[in-house]
């Protein structure tokens, strides 16, 4: 930052960024982390949440009951298989009826098989899903000019409007079939 910088009114979001001490991961830190994680890992990091089944999916099984008293029930990601959702359930006698409640719930990270890890390594700030995007967008177009990229978008374009145009002109009735030479004649 230069020093004039520091004169200058500044955004409600970066005052919020500054006072919580949140940091966000440099775009190098980014790629590297996109280079050693699976596509399972990177595809739950650039949606931003993790696909937990729900209980009609997986139904309701409790896993142990906590030092509270409360029942306690995991769920692992079935895309990265890193993630676990830790649930405690509390459940009380109502009116001859048994209700259960969902009082508490957090993610807990866990290492894979192969040493993969979900989070980043400490110290290296923030990743936030559109880091993560752009990253793995950035590598799948590397290696190919703008121009060029350009140019393959207008060719798409053009023949997105021509099929649409063919599929306009054949959805708004049918053509009369092209008359034979002695049918023009006739008519």
């Amino acid at each position: 930052m230069a020093d004039g910088d520091a004169d200058l009114p500044k955004s409600i979001q970066g005052e919020q960024l500054e006072e919580t001490g949140i940091v966000r991961a440099s775009d190098e830190d980014v790629d590297l982390y996109v280079d050693r994680v699976s596509d399972e890992v990177l595809a739950c990091r650039e949606r931003g949440r993790h696909l937990f089944p729900t209980i009609r999916q997986a139904g309701i099984h409790f896993t142990e009951v906590d030092d509270e008293g409360l029942f306690v029930r995991r769920l692992t990601c079935t895309c990265c298989l890193l993630a676990v959702k830790v649930e405690r359930w509390e459940g009380v006698r109502q009116r001859g009826r048994t209700r259960f409640h969902r009082v508490a719930s957090n993610l807990e990270y866990r290492t894979g098989p192969d040493g993969q890890t979900y989070l980043a390594e400490t110290g290296r700030g923030r990743m936030t899903p559109r880091q993560i995007g752009d990253s793995v967008a950035s590598k799948a177009l590397a290696g190919q000019t703008l121009t060029a990229l350009r140019k393959a978008a207008k060719e798409a374009a053009k023949e997105a409007a021509k099929e649409a145009a063919q599929e306009a002109g054949g959805a708004s009735g049918r053509r009369r079939p092209a008359r034979t030479g002695d049918e023009a004649e006739a008519g």
